[in-house]
């Protein structure tokens, strides 16, 4: 006998079990599960049953009842098994798994495990199957349920060869208490016991336990347990005593009838094809080809119409998917018109309001604006007087001194000084007209320095070339001016210094400015307030450096870098 067909009522029995305890909720709640589970349990329509299982699925979709959802996939998994559409079965118990929440449904994700481990088994692939059977074995609290599951797992190892194994897990089994409520599934454990030790050794004799077990399936009237017990007894006694082999075949086949199992009727006529005279060994093989080919058409029937279902259930979801998307997205679309209206108004409103108030801001800083241009060209005419005087004025106090002190003086000499100070002075003005006109960064830099320089400090500025800031971005050439700034106030703060000394330099890589002054310096140890922290973080936001050269003896030196990505 086929063992894998042996193992669906069990399967059948525990999830109908678990589907007696919430029925009434579920009967009032989708008329769809109600039918369906009519017309499996007591009218057993089977492929009637499957086509509502998947409408109620939809329906627990919906509400958002995942254990509805989830108990709809188990029982159509169980009608695709039953019909041996054993690939969609496993299918549809693994989508049921997803619907269970492993603390709370323990006992309908054991029921699953067992599902798609019978599954494997029918389909031969029994590595796969025992994966599952420790896995509805670990999880499992019911006593009896265990003791089951580890019969199906010793069964499996004996399908593998693995006879050893097998024979220990059955073994354990016997040990154990049974009570008299559990005769059907010790008589299981005793024949599968004694027909496991006679695949190891075929010299055993298995006999008195193969009986035994059949008297109490027998007394208990367990059909499928007779149909089990005739199956191994036929095959023991095969070469043994062929006469006996066919007493058992022929009842195999008596009570697979009276069980309309399909499968254990195509088992027994395949024994009976081999040990019956020819004339009947004919009659049974032509029996075995029709009832295989029946068997087959339908079950491909079944498995055409389970996928026809199952495509029609899948289309219907996703129509409805779809229309509730198009509800979804008009509803979205209402909202979001009311909140664009209502956000409309509240612009206009606040547009008026800010308009009225830039406009105001507007023409204040107009006119402070103004107010500092005037100061630029009053600061700017001082500046250049300044440097007339100094440069212009001064020069020619000096000539004239010369002139008056000098009894006898070179006029070609004096020529030559008066042509210098026109130069200089024509310097200035062309200066003045051309920072007038368009001022220039490498203006900014000079004036700036320029304007902490005193009579007591000095300043010198190497570098500082137009042509050098022309390839230098905006942010940088903004923020050095800052860092600059910074830099000298904490000088002209801080330091003493009589001198202070600025570089600029630019080469593939990096721009580098280096400060240095002969001040007092930091001491030992640079402590950075307020005022050297800004300057830091804004150096480090163009992703330059700062280093303090704390090896000079006296004064300050500070090098600041900027990388290639900003020249």
């Amino acid at each position: 006998m086929n063992y894998n067909i042996r193992f669906l009522p069990i399967i059948c029995i525990i999830l109908f079990s678990c589907e007696e305890k919430n029925v009434t909720s579920i009967v009032s709640s989708n008329l769809n599960y109600e039918k369906a589970w009519d017309l499996l349990s007591f009218k057993k329509n089977n492929d009637s049953a499957f086509y509502y299982f998947n409408l109620a699925k939809l329906e627990f979709d919906k509400i958002n009842d995942k254990v509805g959802a989830g108990k709809s996939l188990m029982n159509a998994a169980i009608i695709q098994s039953n019909e041996g559409d054993y690939f969609g079965s496993d299918e549809s118990s693994t989508q049921a798994l997803k619907y269970f929440n492993e603390t709370k449904d323990k006992d309908y994700i054991v029921s699953v495990y067992n599902a798609i481990a019978i599954s494997r088994n029918n389909l031969e692939d029994y590595k796969t199957a025992l994966i599952w059977y420790e896995k509805a074995l670990k999880v499992s609290k019911d006593s009896l349920e265990k003791i089951k599951i580890q019969n199906n797992i010793a069964v499996a190892y004996s399908k593998l060869k693995d006879y050893k194994k097998s024979i220990e897990i059955f073994e354990s089994l016997l040990n154990l208490k049974l009570t008299n409520q559990d005769k059907k599934i010790k008589s299981k454990i005793i024949d599968n016991l004694a027909f496991t030790k006679f695949l190891q050794n075929k010299n055993y004799n298995a006999e008195p336990e193969l009986n035994k077990a059949l008297k109490i399936r027998e007394k208990e009237n367990d059909l499928w347990g007779q149909n089990a017990s005739h199956a191994h007894l036929a095959d023991y006694f095969k070469e043994k005593n062929p006469e006996k082999s066919l007493f058992h075949a022929h009842k195999m086949y008596e009570i697979a009838g009276q069980l309309k199992s399909p499968d254990d009727e195509i088992e027994a006529l395949q024994k009976l094809v081999n040990l019956e005279s020819t004339a009947n060994s004919k009659k049974y093989f032509r029996i075995y080809l029709k009832l295989n080919d029946s068997m087959q058409t339908a079950r491909n029937k079944a498995k055409n119409q389970f996928a026809l279902v199952r495509y029609e259930s899948e289309k219907n979801r996703a129509d409805l998917l779809k229309s509730q998307a198009e509800n979804t997205k008009k509803n979205y679309q209402l909202l979001v018109r009311n909140v664009a209206l209502g956000l409309a108004f509240l612009a206009i409103i606040i547009s008026f309001i800010w308009f009225e108030k830039r406009r105001k801001r507007v023409k204040q800083e107009k006119e402070l604006l103004l107010q500092e241009k005037e100061l630029e060209v009053k600061n700017t005419e001082l500046r250049y007087s300044k440097k007339v005087h100094d440069v212009v004025s001064n020069g020619v106090y000096q000539v004239m001194s010369e002139i008056e002190n000098t009894r006898e003086f070179n006029k070609e000499k004096i020529l030559n000084k008066l042509e210098k100070l026109y130069e200089k002075s024509r310097d200035i003005s062309y200066e003045n007209a051309s920072e007038n006109f368009k001022p220039k960064y490498k203006s900014k830099i000079s004036n700036l320095v320029e304007s902490f320089t005193s009579n007591v400090l000095k300043s010198v500025i190497i570098g500082n070339e137009e042509e050098m800031w022309k390839q230098i971005s905006s942010k940088v050439k903004s923020e050095l001016l800052v860092i600059l700034q910074e830099l000298l106030v904490n000088m002209k703060k801080h330091s003493q210094a009589k001198k202070i000394r600025l570089e600029f330099e630019k080469n593939e890589n990096q721009l580098v400015i280096i400060y240095s002054d002969d001040g007092i310096g930091f001491g030992e140890s640079i402590q950075k307030k307020n005022g050297l922290k800004n300057m830091e973080n804004r150096i480090v936001s163009c992703d330059g450096s700062l280093t303090f050269d704390e090896t000079i003896e006296k004064g300050t030196k500070i090098m600041i870098s900027f990388p290639q990505k900003f020249i």
